[in-house]
């Protein structure tokens, strides 16, 4: 199974479980989150955890898929930006609890929760420009928690960024040993929803949303912003393992 559910406590915890894929976001998997979210909203959780196994959080979307559709802008209810979407508008505190390295789509399935609880080892990065491709969701989601100039140095030169600083930048909400991931997200979870009730717990959120609402149908669109030859060449260079050949791109602006 691509994605494994349990639920203690009131608390559901959604884990991503294709480590020979490093975890990376397939139809399959998308289709399995967005599921267990709506598992989790009929047996009344009070909060929703995603968590992963293995040394990877999320190592992004599934090339196969980004080349097979994603990209081309067809209707697609396995696209990953709606997952992010379900997971920004859930009436419930939403918590990523980041053990390993969080990529491209795996960084933006972060900016989707509320809070993130991060491993000292794990780190963030949007790499996707390198490969021809945008970081939609992440052009929409991070630039409210970290600034414009931040937002695109992250974008424009894909490093990583490392717990400390993603804790400094305030993509993190707490830095713990890896091992203490997962409990520590537990913990913050029971520590709000004992504490709250659901009702003022949906209006906080949805009201906070309100005032940096996401364009969720540009987040959609977007991709086709960018021409086909571009990023079949990023994906194919990809693949091939070489490094991509942009020059004849920039001959012709």
């Amino acid at each position: 199974m691509t994605v494994l559910y349990s639920h203690h406590d009131g608390i559901a915890i959604l884990t991503l479980n294709d480590v020979q894929r490093r975890n990376a976001l397939s139809r399959a998997s998308v289709a399995a989150l967005l599921e267990l979210l709506e598992r989790s909203r009929v047996e009344k959780a009070r909060a929703v955890l995603i968590a992963a196994n293995g040394p990877v959080f999320c190592a992004g979307a599934n090339i196969d898929n980004l080349k097979d559709g994603w990209m081309s802008g067809v209707d697609d209810p396995t696209d990953p930006a709606l997952l992010f979407r379900a997971l920004a508008e859930y009436p419930r505190p939403t918590i990523a609890a980041v053990q390993g390295g969080a990529l491209g789509g795996g960084f933006e399935l972060t900016l989707s929760c509320d809070l993130v609880v991060m491993g000292m080892e794990a780190y963030f990065t949007l790499p996707e420009l390198g490969h021809g491709v945008i970081p939609n969701t992440a052009l929409a989601r991070l630039q409210p928690v970290v600034g414009t100039r931040r937002a695109l140095e992250l974008i424009l030169t894909r490093r990583r960024l490392n717990g400390p600083e993603a804790l400094e930048w305030g993509l993190a909400n707490r830095l713990v040993p890896t091992v203490d991931v997962l409990p520590g997200a537990s913990e913050l979870a029971l520590s709000i929803v004992h504490s709250a009730p659901p009702d003022a717990i949906r209006a906080a959120k949805r009201n906070l949303a309100g005032y940096h609402e996401t364009d969720w149908m540009r987040v959609v669109s977007s991709p086709q912003d960018v021409p086909p030859a571009e990023w079949r060449e990023g994906l194919r260079a990809f693949d091939e393992r070489r490094k991509p050949s942009y020059d004849k791109f920039w001959q012709d602006i």
